[in-house]
Order: C-alpha cells, then sequence, then structure tokens
C-alpha cells in the first residue's frame, strides 16, 4: 500500500536532508541557550506568544489577497471638518461655517476626488499638500468619503483604531506583522474599535524592520549567519515521529503546522535578507519619499516609506502611522496650516506610492476632537480651542484600474450647529464610525460575509445599508 500522502515528512516533500539530530540542534544553535522544552519558547521568539493561536487554518495559507490599509492618526485634534468641508443631510452646505474658520455659508467649494467638497482657494492645506505629492492621475483614480463624527479631544481613548477587525479578516503579512509608530495595543493614539489587533511591530527606526525578518529578530545576537541558515532548514526536516511528539504538548499540532510553514518560508526570508524589506529597491517608490542609500534610518520619511512598501506590497499588514503637533489652537491659522498641509503630504505620498506600485490602497484618517474658531465671518479665522463635537475622518480608496465607484462622498451629516449630527448612526460614536470603514472596505473586497464574520451585529442590515458608500 502506497503511504498517505498526510504521512510523508515535510522534508520529503520539500527535497531536504534526513530528519534532524541533536547535532542538528547544535549547529543551529539553540542547544546552548534553550536545551530545555526549547520548542514552545522557540515558537514564541519566531512568531509571537500568538503563533499556537494562529495555526488552525489549512496547512501553509497564504495570506489573504485583501486591499491593502492604511491608517494615519493626526494626533491633537485637527481642523478636518476645515479642509473638507461637511454637507448637510441633503448635501447642501449648513447655514454657517462660523466656528469652523471658514466664515458663512458661502464658502467658496471646489471639488476633488470625484465629487468630495473642499475648501477652495488654497484654503484646504490638506488638499495642497495631497495634490503637491500625488500625481494628477493618481487623484483621479481615487475616491473619496467623510465621516462626520463627534469623538472626545485630547485623548487615546477614541475606539477609531480599526486594524484587529481588518486583520481578523485576513489581511496578514507574509513576512512582518502589523506596523505602529505608538508604542500602543493599535501602534497609534487610538484606541480598538471591534476587537483588540496583535501588538504590533513599533517602528522607531529603518532598523526595526531590519532586526524583524522571520526569526532575525529574537534570535538575532544569539545566533550566526550560519547558524540562521541551519535554523531555518531545521524548521523543515522535522520527521513525522519528531512532530507527533511536538503535537503531544498543548497547541501541538499548530506548532507542527507553524514549523512546517514557516521553514520554507524562513529559508527564503534569510538568504534574501534585508532587501526584502527596502523601500529602496524600488527606485520609482523610493523617489516618492525622497529617500536613497543615505537616508538616516531615523528619518520620517524612510519609516514611513518602509511601512506603506511592506504594506502595499503584501509583506506586512495594516500600517498606523501618527502624526504629532494636531493641538494646534493657537490664536493663529499658521500653526495649524502647516500641519494639516503635512498631513495631506503623507496622504499624497501613500496614494503615490500605491500607484507606482500599481496597487490598490485604503487609507483611514482619524483624529482625536477637532478644534474650532472664535465665532467669525472671516475665512481664515484663527483656531481658538478644542471642539470634538465637529470632529471628521476621512477615507480614500485608490484603484490602479480607475476611481472606485461610490453612491455619495460622505456618511452621515452636520446639523446647522456645525457639528456632526448626533441622531445619524455614526455621528457621535467613533467605535460605529470605525466599523463603517470597515464596512466599506468589505464591500471593497467583495466580501461583505467578513463584516458578519468578524464584526457580528455592530451594525444591522439598516444601518449598513446607510453607511457602506463604495459601490
Amino acid at each position: 500500500m502506497s503511504k498517505n500522502k498526510k504521512d510523508i515528512p515535510m522534508w520529503a516533500k520539500t527535497g531536504h536532508a534526513k530528519p534532524v539530530t541533536r547535532r542538528d540542534f547544535l549547529s543551529a544553535g539553540l542547544i546552548p541557550f534553550a536545551a530545555n522544552m526549547f520548542v514552545p519558547n522557540w515558537m514564541s521568539l519566531l512568531m509571537g506568544n500568538n503563533a499556537f493561536a494562529q495555526t488552525s487554518a489549512a496547512d501553509c495559507p497564504a495570506p489573504a489577497t485583501l486591499i491593502p490599509f492604511v491608517t494615519v492618526n493626526l494626533s491633537g485634534g485637527a481642523a478636518m471638518a476645515s479642509n473638507f468641508v461637511p454637507m448637510d443631510a441633503g448635501r447642501q452646505p449648513i447655514s454657517s461655517y462660523s466656528k469652523l474658520g471658514l466664515g458663512d455659508n458661502q464658502v467658496p467649494l471646489e471639488r476633488e476626488f470625484g465629487n468630495a467638497t473642499f475648501a477652495a482657494n488654497q484654503v484646504s492645506k490638506f488638499l495642497v499638500g495631497v495634490r503637491a505629492q500625488a500625481a494628477a492621475t493618481t487623484i483621479a483614480n481615487t475616491t473619496f468619503i467623510g465621516i462626520p463624527c463627534d469623538s472626545q479631544n485630547d485623548t487615546n481613548t477614541n475606539k477609531f483604531d480599526i486594524s484587529g477587525a481588518i486583520t481578523k479578516a485576513g489581511l496578514v503579512g507574509s513576512n512582518l506583522p502589523n506596523m505602529g509608530r505608538v508604542n500602543t495595543r493599535t501602534g497609534i493614539n487610538q484606541a480598538a474599535a471591534v476587537m483588540a489587533p496583535p501588538a504590533p511591530l513599533v517602528v522607531n527606526n529603518y532598523n526595526s524592520l531590519l532586526t524583524s525578518i522571520g526569526y532575525s529578530a529574537s534570535l538575532g545576537t544569539a545566533l550566526n549567519q550560519n547558524q540562521k541558515n541551519s535554523l531555518a532548514k531545521l524548521m523543515s526536516n522535522l520527521s513525522d515521529s519528531q512532530t507527533r511528539k511536538l503535537a503531544a504538548i498543548q497547541g501541538g499540532d499548530g506548532v507542527k503546522k507553524v514549523l512546517d510553514c514557516a521553514g520554507i518560508k524562513n529559508v527564503d526570508v534569510v538568504q534574501k535578507g534585508s532587501a526584502i524589506v527596502d523601500p529602496r529597491q524600488n527606485t520609482a517608490f523610493a523617489g516618492v519619499w525622497g529617500v536613497n542609500a543615505n537616508t538616516n534610518v531615523g528619518t520620517r520619511e524612510l519609516i514611513f516609506g518602509a511601512m506603506i512598501y511592506n504594506t502595499l506590497n503584501g509583506q506586512a499588514g495594516v500600517s498606523n502611522l501618527e502624526l504629532g503637533g494636531y493641538d494646534y489652537h493657537d490664536n493663529t491659522r499658521t500653526s495649524g496650516d502647516a500641519k494639516d498641509q503635512d498631513a495631506g503630504v503623507v496622504v499624497g505620498r501613500i496614494l503615490q506610492s500605491a500607484a507606482v506600485m500599481q496597487k490598490p490602497v485604503m487609507i483611514y484618517i482619524v483624529s482625536d476632537g477637532s478644534v474650532s474658531s472664535s465665532d467669525s465671518t472671516a475665512r481664515n479665522a484663527p483656531w481658538a480651542g478644542d471642539r470634538g463635537s465637529n470632529g471628521v475622518a476621512y477615507l480614500l480608496y485608490y484603484s490602479p484600474s480607475g476611481r472606485p465607484a461610490t453612491s455619495d462622498f460622505q456618511i452621515g451629516q452636520f446639523n446647522n450647529n456645525q457639528a456632526a449630527d448626533p441622531t445619524f448612526v455614526t455621528g457621535a460614536n467613533p467605535e460605529l464610525a470605525a466599523a463603517a470603514v470597515f464596512a466599506n472596505w468589505c464591500q471593497a473586497n467583495k466580501r461583505n460575509d467578513l463584516f458578519d464574520r468578524v464584526a457580528g451585529r455592530i451594525l444591522d442590515a439598516n444601518q449598513l445599508a446607510q453607511v457602506i458608500k463604495i459601490a
């Protein structure tokens, strides 16, 4: 009788040498630092504390092909309702924008990203920044949705982050986890909506990525390069008898799958080295961010560029970027204008990065609360204080094949009190606003089943019909 395929060891399937021995473990450098029950600890080093919980799917599953997702947090309370100009329920201007630094209801408007309303005459510095970095053809392939939502000022407790749900839905990097910039559970100064994400890789500088490829992060100082190569090969050489022994430990079936799959992957990762995460390997991409071989590893453009590069090419999951300094109510417009334009520059570079890589991307822009001017008819009244009730989040979606169709440019509305309408489902609840973003991401992927599976009934069918704007 022929041997069942399931019984053929991974080393035989992949053409590797005979099963490993103690000598192989010694050669890999494992026994000296983890001789006693090393496998569970080793797997924690390789794959993180959630390694065993993550392996219940089919053997060696490939990461799902889903639209890359990036969050940009403007920490401090940005004037997002004074760059994109929110409309009422009938998509007409509200009676006045005098507390939003835009004067009365005769605000000059211009339409961009299809039909979205922005303050014209370069008053929307966010739009100025986007246009400075993204080509007209890129903007022409981008759609925009504004989401009015009241949120708390100057806090990291607003439940705006949706990376947990995105990850649960299947957007997982092939070599790197989700990435963030702040040492929080979400990687930004926003709390998790729907569910907590896996702990992200906090990217303090470019070297954070280099030391996080496969297992070289945790074992980088313990093993030399030959030992790392031996360790990679070792993982795929375990025999059936050895993997049966592993299966006897708690989570052992998961360990076997992780070993079988990660072994082949990490051989490839180690052999390729740092080049696989380096955005400078793509000349056009590097040009978008203005980086080269001499760029300092702590430069924001290299850090952000590396995060976006790896998210767009599928090597990392969600990237959460943090921009600080948006608590800018200093009785001028100077500070706020500069910060708003910088946010636009970053978003424009993300869009242009997707364009040069010919990848789709969804960008979600949030802030904690917002800002207001004194009640004034001046078109550029200075920022005077916090006002979370006029908060807005943005959602941009770029596709290399053309501008994605939408039914509307806004979810919810502003009232004539110059604030988000709290009676609309997302108007006063950041978590529901985040859930609406997740619903639109699922719709963009043509996978509405993912919303039900991951988010459950946080939004019912009627509410989903109100918030899904992507066709």
